[in-house]
């Protein structure tokens, strides 16, 4: 009995399965074409999943930048202080679904 990996889920199975127990894909019998179109499936998804996540942390940045200079807002106030910590972590959340996304183009 070998563990192969599960050409949609990619999580480990045995040889024998039938159907993979994690993500209930029909596994027995399939071709290399069939492995290929299910593994750029899952590519694809992970891919929009980042992406849709870049776009969330975007906008979360570009909304602390706006809010910040569309207000006079009081020097180390609450309000300020909250506006820097969203741009900040806007833009660290950025960054790192940008590099998760160079990583998965790599693999």
């Amino acid at each position: 009995m070998a563990r192969i990996s599960c050409p949609a889920c990619s999580k480990p199975i045995s040889d024998k399965h039938k159907v993979c127990p994690h993500c209930d894909t029909a596994v027995a019998g399939l071709d290399d074409h069939e492995r290929a179109r299910l593994a750029s499936r899952r590519y694809v998804k992970r891919k929009q999943a980042l992406l849709n996540q870049s776009f969330v942390a975007l906008i979360i940045f570009l909304g602390g930048f706006l809010y910040l200079y569309s207000r006079e807002l009081a020097a180390d106030s609450i309000e300020q202080m909250t506006t820097y910590g969203a741009i900040a972590v806007g833009f660290i959340w950025y960054l790192i679904n940008r590099i998760r996304i160079i990583l998965l183009k790599k693999s």
